[in-house]
């Protein structure tokens, strides 16, 4: 029980660093439904992705929910482009990895849209974006490739900054089924149907 105070006292010190760095943090209702959704769902290479982490506050989240629902040692992998922050971001997970016994965390510096089209060879099963908000549409094509049958993507911002409104067309066809959740600034939950 100890270990969930240890895990909101940091949680908490990165959501008032993220602040004061300029970076808009997800809200804690957010970071919930991260949690929720790691939890629930079991990627095929057991890898989750922050794509657009920060200095890591959620990744933390979806590594609260991946933790006691990995059958093995599962990945969590960050991306950030952003040079000084994936510096912070990586000091923080090294330095965290000893709250989680299941899951590594690896930190990739680059752009979120590059490293998963070009870096990563494997399909993955979940993913939360929270990159540039007008690159929305580009990462859905992406993922279309990317994300296994059956898997998930969370994009945050669904209303706030609104993202284009190609992304919303797009997550209304196949091989998308999605549901908007309306948190303060709006999470869009894209499953891709099974084949």
């Amino acid at each position: 029980m100890s270990r969930i105070y240890d895990f909101l006292d940091v949680l908490e010190k990165l959501r008032k660093d993220s602040i004061s760095l300029g970076i808009p943090a997800i809200d804690p209702e957010d970071g919930m439904i991260l949690a929720s959704t790691a939890f629930s769902t079991r990627p095929r290479e057991e890898v989750y992705i922050d794509a657009g982490a920060g200095i890591g506050y959620s990744t933390l989240w979806i590594a609260l929910g991946v933790e006691p629902s990995c059958s093995g040692k599962c990945r969590v992998i960050a991306i950030e482009y952003d040079e000084g922050l994936a510096e912070r971001l990586e000091a923080n997970l090294t330095s965290l990895e000893d709250l989680f016994n299941s899951v590594s965390f690896e930190v990739i510096k680059g752009d979120a849209l590059e490293v998963l089209s070009h870096h990563l060879e494997n399909t993955v099963g979940y993913v939360f974006v929270d990159v540039e908000k007008r690159d929305y549409p580009r990462m859905l094509d992406i993922l279309e490739e990317k994300l296994e049958p059956g898997g998930l993507a969370l994009f945050h911002n669904a209303f706030v900054p609104r993202p284009p409104e190609e992304f919303f067309e797009k997550i209304g066809r196949r091989p998308w089924r999605s549901v908007i959740v309306p948190t303060k600034a709006g999470l869009a939950l894209v499953r891709k149907e099974a084949v």
